[in-house]
């Protein structure tokens, strides 16, 4: 009718701004990742929200096209680890060198252009799977499965996320304005450099825990894979204090967060705290601002140690701690052991 006023309903992902965008797809899918990891309670669950984070901080969606062949290539990692281990394992003489061979090459492929998620999916696989089979050959079936899972889980809640909140339209003007320089492609000794490098940081640790048989290290040597993608984690004492102080700053928040979580400790609270810590991290990511990558650093320490202990049997609240020192160590040693083979390398090629 004519008298009527009429009311036109417009999505609220439609009147933010293209940073805003940013911030609530990072938050809302972190936090919908969160939930059906923990919901699933597949092995390794907690990875998925920290590992969707590279997605949904990326200038643009994953496509299915890649997402399978990303899950393709997790898969056959997946079955080359666990072959590796019935096969290799039981001769340690074998399998620790041949391991050092692939993790060279897979930091090679990073190094010639390789997506570092996938990448990252890779070192997973081949890292986490020697370790839980020397408790049970059928624990690492299992995990293998749990991860190819999570890396399905992850694709599928990417792609949604990015299909309820895209990125506004870009004109032709604004595109222009945004285009940057590509950066200096590498020289051939660069890229082996960087592959050595990365290798001869992550490589003794996983011997080390083999030795050792510190099953329960898995976590560790997951976050050492992770910082040794960061660009230019050895390169410069700056570098390894920004990586203490973005991880510093998760631990801190990870146990304000589990404080809340013990007074009120439901599940759909839990849900809130993490978009909370995905909208105010988020906004500082996306600010433009150069201290802006800390905050990413931060709320994947979040993510990690809250899925890592959530559910958790035992006294979770020691848990939460001893997480926050398990990665405070492996930053440090990884900002140790990269700063010196930085220098060292440096110095020898001089």
């Amino acid at each position: 009718m004519s008298g009527e006023s009429v009311t036109v309903s417009v999505p609220v992902a439609a009147v933010l701004s293209p940073r805003d965008r940013k911030v609530l797809r990072y938050a809302l899918g972190a936090t919908l990742c969160m939930g059906v990891a923990l919901g699933f309670g597949y092995p390794l669950s907690f990875l998925t929200p920290v590992l969707a984070l590279g997605f949904l901080a990326a200038p643009a969606p994953l496509g299915w096209r890649a997402g399978l062949t990303l899950l393709a290539t997790i898969g056959v990692a997946c079955l080359i680890g666990l072959a590796l281990i019935r096969f290799l394992l039981p001769y340690p003489l074998v399998y620790v060198p041949f391991m050092g061979l692939l993790l060279f090459r897979i930091y090679h492929a990073k190094a010639e252009g390789a997506s570092p998620l996938l990448i990252l999916w890779l070192l997973i696989a081949l890292l986490a799977l020697p370790l839980v089979a020397m408790q049970s050959a059928g624990i690492a079936q299992l995990v293998a499965a749990g991860i190819l899972f999570g890396a399905t889980m992850t694709v599928i809640l990417v792609q949604l996320i990015w299909f309820l909140i895209p990125d506004a339209p870009v004109t032709p003007v604004a595109a222009t304005k945004a285009a940057t320089p590509a950066p200096p492609v590498p020289s051939a000794a660069e890229k082996f450099r960087n592959a050595a490098l990365s290798t001869a940081v992550v490589f003794p640790l996983m011997v080390v825990f083999m030795l050792l048989e510190q099953t329960g290290s898995v976590l560790i040597l997951i976050f050492v894979a992770i910082l040794s993608l960061q660009p230019g984690f050895a390169g410069s004492f700056r570098m390894g204090v920004a990586l203490i102080l973005g991880n510093a700053l998760g631990g801190v928040v990870s146990i304000m967060f589990y404080e809340l979580l013990v007074m009120v400790p439901v599940f759909p609270f839990m849900l809130l705290l993490t978009l909370l810590c995905g909208l105010v991290l988020g906004a500082q990511l996306f600010s433009g601002k150069k201290t802006g990558a800390l905050f990413g650093m931060g709320f994947s320490t979040v993510l990690l140690i809250i899925g890592s202990t959530t559910g958790a049997s035992g006294d979770a609240e020691a848990k939460v701690i001893t997480r926050v020192l398990q990665i405070m160590l492996a930053v440090i040693y990884v900002v140790i052991a990269g700063g010196l083979l930085e220098r060292l390398t440096r110095r020898k090629g001089n």
